[in-house]
């Protein structure tokens, strides 16, 4: 297998992915209401995105390690595809049209659903022989994010929403073309586990990870938990900030989530030196108190500024967690189940988004905009209590 410049490769797959990213998980809201839905209609549309998620991102990574045929690179590709043609016909979709919702659910999880596998894929390179620096790779995806967020919110101030399947079709293109540059990995099922191809084809159920995998499970819900809070931020920022602003809402959404993901970029381009010395146990420990403060503090926040401020916290919280949540699976999930694995922690941000998409579009008709963040933000601390615990427990069984 051809192994050179394999982390520019990586990094680029990281850079297309994470623009695609940050248009259809960052402002699809924004999308959903100005095409003339309305709140409760939005929130049920990205709940059924994120509902989908939570099951196909496992159903493909169980897809992906029980075929000899189908590999990460393919399936990426493929989806790739169908996101493509979804948002070809968004536009030319009037506003109102009924046929605008099955569309955004099919673009906007299509999009997404590779994600876990490209995390994998590191692993597997390096398995291979191939050296990867993860965290560099995935910081630099984190800078795409800012980029890409910057400049959606630009180009929605001069277009309006019709900016953004354009964008959606560019950065697909981007990352169709990326994720071809990589190179194909050998087959490794047969060879693992002395080459006993009926052993490592089977793949788990959902309801049997989580029983051979009970303590890792604990982790995944405290992710649940703190996820939730997030997006409840991130998915209705356009409500956060019109607590402050009556105008320019999805400019100064654009310049948050620049923020944000622009000062990950030196956190996980120091991941691995931050891995080595601390153990990827203690990181955890530390991003997900640092998440919690961070949730607080938007919570309490009183103007643009503030919440700016409370978005730069990304740099000590969001930052760790996420790399720091992709080494724990591969360190803790055995190698037969290793997308699965991966999957199944990407699908915590799934449920998450899940559960703020659903109970936030409700609770916004409810409550006011702050009352919503004081509950997100609890959420937010019973996972992090959560997630001390069970690595706790892990430590204790040396797990």
């Amino acid at each position: 297998m051809e192994l050179s410049h394999l982390n520019l490769k990586y990094a680029l797959v990281n850079i297309a992915y994470l623009l695609l990213i940050c248009g259809t998980l960052g402002y699809a809201y924004n999308f959903l209401s100005q095409s003339g839905f309305d709140d409760g209609t939005a929130g049920m549309v990205i709940t059924t995105v994120s509902l989908l998620g939570v099951f196909a991102g496992p159903t493909a990574g169980s897809l992906v390690d029980s075929s000899e045929k189908i590999t990460q690179k393919l399936f990426i590709s493929a989806s790739m595809i169908v996101t493509i043609a979804m948002a070809c016909v968004l536009t030319l979709m009037p506003n109102g049209s009924p046929i605008i919702i099955p569309v955004v659910i099919i673009c906007f999880m299509s999009a997404s659903i590779g994600m876990p596998l490209l995390n994998g894929m590191a692993f597997i390179y390096e398995k291979e022989g191939g050296v990867i620096n993860y965290g560099l790779c995935r910081g630099l995806g984190s800078a795409a994010y800012a980029v890409g967020s910057n400049i959606v919110g630009r180009l929605w101030s001069a277009f309006g929403k019709d900016a953004l399947p354009g964008y959606i079709i560019a950065a697909a293109l981007f990352t169709l073309a990326a994720i071809n540059l990589m190179p194909n990995v050998r087959s490794q099922r047969g060879e693992e586990a002395g080459g006993d191809k009926d052993q490592t084809s089977k793949s788990l159920s959902l309801p049997q990870f989580f029983s051979k995998y009970r303590d890792v499970s604990l982790v995944v819900v405290s992710l649940v938990l703190m996820y939730f809070c997030h997006f409840i931020i991130n998915t209705y920022m356009a409500k956060v900030i019109g607590m402050f602003v009556d105008t320019n809402i999805e400019t100064i959404q654009g310049n948050a989530l620049f923020i944000a993901a622009m000062l990950e970029l030196p956190t996980m381009f120091a991941f691995s030196f931050i891995l080595q010395r601390l153990g990827v146990n203690k990181i955890l420990v530390f991003a997900s108190v640092m998440y919690s403060i961070k949730h607080v503090v938007t919570f309490m926040a009183a103007n643009v500024p503030m919440f700016y401020g409370a978005m730069a916290l990304q740099v000590v919280s969001y930052a760790l967690l996420v790399p720091a949540t992709v080494y724990f699976a591969n360190e803790h999930v055995a190698e037969e189940d290793r997308n699965k694995g991966q999957a199944v922690f990407a699908a915590s941000s799934s449920i998450g988004g899940l559960l703020a998409s659903f109970l936030g579009g409700w609770l916004f008709t409810l409550i006011p905009v702050r009352g919503v963040l004081a509950i997100g933000a609890a959420s937010s601390v019973c996972g992090t209590l959560l997630m001390i615990f069970a690595l706790r427990l892990i430590a204790a069984k040396g797990e």
